[in-house]
């Protein structure tokens, strides 16, 4: 599924289905069948961004002023579709694919592609798995799409086409199992030397045989030890003949596969004494054996082909001499050949090194002493808040501190500083403009926040309400009453360029979040943005040089928003009791 030739026929047929499909449709008209490139598509999309691209192409057919063969190119590729869309409507779909590979010439065209075989294999698999699809309950092009992207999104692919026959020129690759009935030139036989698996025999399994039956373990769970059974014995002892057997079976096979030529291999630790310990049993039995018959409890002691081959090359020397090539390479001589060649390629290169001519190039120095452009860039952040920012512009340098949630058993008993500067922000973002506050208002107010569970009892007392009684006395106060918008706690977002915030020339953007505490448009249109403040300072001028960034950034969002300029911008000390004009 993931074939081009497959990918380009899908998005036909979708576009056909519904050429409201942009993706869809722009891989066909990049494709051979739409036969545009990527200058015509842009052409057509200047002209109309705002539509999708199928109707882009519709309206661009209509403009006068466009190129005009561009015009007709697009004009015969709607007719194309079209026509298509005729068709689909009475034709089955098996048939409907075919034609689409013949009207669009696509079908000779991936012929000619690299691997072109292989995909128009894939394009006639496709056509069988539209035919099947035809055969069952569902119908048409829309449930068979969708039968596709279904297959697609579980993860499942069709096989793709597989084009090398019986008598292909090929190295084939099989189990023993699979190569029966088959013959080819040269086969190797490999792994010979590997043990047969008797894992099932040798476990704590219960044996089961079709004749004999069950084969358990005795277990005597007053001493705590398990033993075999006689059955168990005659099972495990009658299974390893049959796979014994089987496996003589499995190994005839293999050596009558080849036509010319049969080479085996096999891996043994100690072929010499091996030979030698295989000779000596073959001559204690040869007085019991039948003439050129290894006796089977010979042969039953042994668990690996290349045993049995060396059996029988040691039985039947003088027959096999003409037929048997019997190699044996040693650990220590494969390692010295692989040194050598080790060495000579060594040799060979350094000799190569030092004819060539080392000269200057300057495109090579260039490469080599390249450095990316924008370097300076890695290290600022895409996304930051204005009281980050705030803290780089006062101290670049300075590594950022990470606030952590206190947990439950480590909260201090009595409210701090810090908190009670919040609970103050809270209150004065609380009250109502269009109220006359005295102090029992304001312990009004509390009450209702405690009621709302807003603020806790504790909460409550430790609220200086004379701070936000002061403020209820203000000027801003009173341009409040008067204002006819009001807006608090509004959230922002803002591109700021990141040469602003650190003193380098670099090009990117950084986008700042923040929260603007108060901003207000009077009667005559004057937009006045306010920050409340409860730091602990003596002088005002602490407080501009602290905030003045984090205030500017506050403007510069406040008059991209609202198209409006900022006339005032103030600061509301709940310490000092006063407002500071910047």
């Amino acid at each position: 599924m993931d074939s081009v030739e497959i990918q380009v026929i899908m998005s036909l047929l979708k576009i056909i289905d519904n050429p409201i499909n942009d993706i869809a449709l722009v891989t066909v008209l990049r494709s051979m069948i739409g036969g545009f490139d990527d200058n015509e598509l842009i052409k057509i999309r200047l002209e109309n961004r705002n539509f999708n691209f199928y109707k882009a192409m519709c309206e661009y057919i209509k403009i006068e002023t466009v190129d005009v063969n561009l015009k007709n190119k697009v004009k015969e590729f709607l007719e194309k579709i079209e026509e298509f869309r005729r068709y689909k409507e009475y034709m089955p779909l098996n048939e409907f694919i075919w034609k689409i590979y013949l009207d669009t010439g696509y079908y000779n065209y991936v012929s000619l592609m690299p691997n072109g075989a292989l995909r128009v294999a894939n394009l006639k698999i496709l056509f069988e798995k539209a035919k099947q699809y035809e055969q069952t309950s569902f119908k048409g092009l829309y449930n068979f799409i969708s039968f596709i992207d279904k297959l697609k999104l579980s993860n499942k692919d069709m096989t793709g086409a597989k084009l090398i026959g019986e008598n292909e020129d090929v190295v084939r690759i099989m189990s023993i199992h699979k190569s029966k009935g088959l013959e080819f030139p040269v086969v190797f036989l490999s792994g010979t030397g590997k043990k047969f698996n008797m894992q099932d025999l040798n476990s704590n399994l219960v044996l089961l045989h079709q004749d004999i039956g069950i084969g358990p373990k005795y277990i005597n769970y007053k001493k705590g030890i398990t033993y075999s059974t006689l059955a168990r014995d005659a099972i495990k002892y009658k299974s390893k003949i049959e796979m014994l057997s089987e496996e003589m079976r499995i190994l005839y096979v293999a050596l009558t596969r080849a036509k010319e030529k049969l080479i085996i291999t096999g891996i043994e630790k100690d072929y010499k004494k091996s030979i030698d310990k295989k000779e000596e049993i073959l001559n204690t039995y040869q007085s019991i054996s039948e003439k050129n018959i290894i006796n089977k409890n010979i042969t039953s002691k042994y668990l690996s082909y290349l045993d049995w081959l060396e059996l029988v090359s040691l039985n039947s020397k003088t027959k096999l001499d003409n037929t048997l090539i019997i190699n044996v390479y040693k650990k220590e001589d494969l390692l010295k050949t692989v040194s050598k060649e080790k060495k000579e390629k060594e040799t060979d290169l350094k000799e190569k090194l030092e004819k060539i001519e080392i000269k200057e190039n300057k495109t090579l120095k260039k490469k080599l002493n390249w450095e990316y452009e924008y370097k300076s860039s890695n290290n600022i952040l895409t996304k930051s808040s204005v009281s980050k920012i705030k803290t780089m512009k006062l101290d670049l340098e300075e590594e950022e501190s990470i606030e952590y949630n206190k947990p439950e058993f480590l909260e201090e008993k009595e409210i701090t500083a810090t908190e009670k500067g919040t609970l103050i922000h809270l209150i004065l973002q609380k009250l109502d403009e269009k109220i006359v506050y005295d102090k029992s208002k304001l312990s009004e107010l509390l009450e209702n926040l405690k009621g709302k569970n807003i603020i806790s009892n504790k909460e409550m007392l430790a609220v200086n309400q004379d701070k936000i009684y002061n403020f209820t006395r203000t000027k801003i106060w009173e341009e409040l009453k008067r204002a006819k918008v009001i807006e608090r706690e509004k959230p922002f977002y803002i591109n700021i360029p990141a040469k602003e915030i650190y003193n380098e020339d670099i090009e990117e953007n950084i986008l700042v979040q923040g929260i603007i505490d108060l901003y207000y448009i009077t009667n005559d249109n004057k937009l006045v943005l306010v920050d409340y403040k409860t730091d602990r300072v003596q002088e005002e001028a602490e407080l501009i040089k602290k905030y003045r960034t984090q205030l500017d950034i506050y403007k510069r969002a406040l008059e991209k928003s609202l198209n409006l300029k900022v006339n005032k911008i103030l600061i509301y000390s709940t310490y000092l009791n006063k407002e500071i004009k910047l």
